[in-house]
């Protein structure tokens, strides 16, 4: 399974089984090798609950408890973009609707937005027309701009949208703006949604990594004095990475240390305990000359 697969399927359920199921290898094993199981698994937790760990693809990270809120406030402004520019522009209001004559365009106004593999270029236009509302003209600059209003030519007769209240305010493809706003809406409500969820994801990490880090930490303190866990911590740790998240691990590292050898090895006062490296076997040179026996000695220097 890719890294970004297993990131996104990470639920809560997941996440405390699985942790489990990797400290469970540990716990029947040595004290020493649950003790430091405990402690690396549980400063990771909280580690990737807060900030998230690092992601070597695309020099991306998951997102921590922070980035979560960061992705709802941004939701939340797009949630409430939608009313603020209805009642800004007047848009909300613009209830009624009538004929006007075009009076003249406005010179289109160009902007250009760029993405991974292209660059779009968009215009818009403001216009002038005259229309009539209970027996009184009005000729009136639009309230907003659209793309629309670039094809209009002056003496054409266009329907409009109007202010019952305001009759000066007016805008044309008023139901598009209205779509438009309305996926503005749907957009931040998914993320702030999706942001909550992965916010009691991450803090739920943050509790459960705490629970174990302690219950880590009071297990070594009954372990023999002198009994220094460290290394032990992060090889376990470099593994619970690799095991869990699908990255952070070395595999020929991996394949030649052993965490809980290294854990047992630690409580003995014992050198880390390593695996011997991979031999390389090169070809050897079998034209090498043979010594002779009735090879004439070199003269001695009297």
């Amino acid at each position: 399974m890719c890294r970004h697969q297993k990131d996104k399927n990470m639920k809560l359920g997941n996440l405390k089984s699985e942790a489990q199921a990797f400290l469970n290898k540990y716990k029947d094993k040595d004290p020493a090798a649950y003790a430091a199981a405990q402690e690396a698994v549980g400063g990771l937790l909280i580690l990737d609950g807060f900030v998230g760990i690092d992601n070597p693809f695309g020099g991306k990270k998951r997102a921590g408890i922070f980035g979560t809120l960061i992705g709802v406030a941004v939701g939340v402004v797009f949630v409430l973009a939608p009313t603020f520019f209805g009642n800004l522009s007047g848009i909300n209001k613009m209830t009624a609707t009538t004929n006007a004559t075009v009076v003249s365009v406005g010179q289109p106004q160009v902007s250009t937005s760029s993405s991974a593999n292209s660059t779009h270029t968009s215009s818009s236009c403001s216009a002038t027309v005259r229309y009539s509302v209970n027996g009184k003209q009005y000729v009136q600059t639009s309230s907003v701009s659209s793309s629309s209003m670039c094809s209009y030519t002056p003496g054409g007769v266009v329907q409009i949208n109007y202010n019952p209240n305001n009759p000066g305010q007016w805008a044309s493809d008023v139901k598009t703006i209205h779509t438009i706003l309305k996926l503005f809406f749907w957009a931040g409500l998914v993320v702030v949604l999706s942001s909550l969820v992965t916010f009691f994801i991450r803090l739920f990490s943050i509790i459960f990594g705490w629970k174990l880090l302690k219950n880590g930490r009071s297990l070594a303190k009954t372990l023999p004095p002198g009994t220094d866990l460290t290394t032990a911590i992060d090889q376990i740790k470099q593994e619970f990475k690799t095991s869990l998240f699908g990255f952070g691990g070395n595999p020929i590292t991996s394949a030649m240390q052993n965490p809980l050898a290294t854990a047992v090895a630690a409580v003995e006062g014992q050198p880390p305990v390593s695996l011997p490296p991979t031999q390389v076997t090169t070809p050897q040179d079998t034209t090498q000359t043979q010594p002779q026996d009735n090879q004439t000695p070199p003269p001695t220097v009297g």
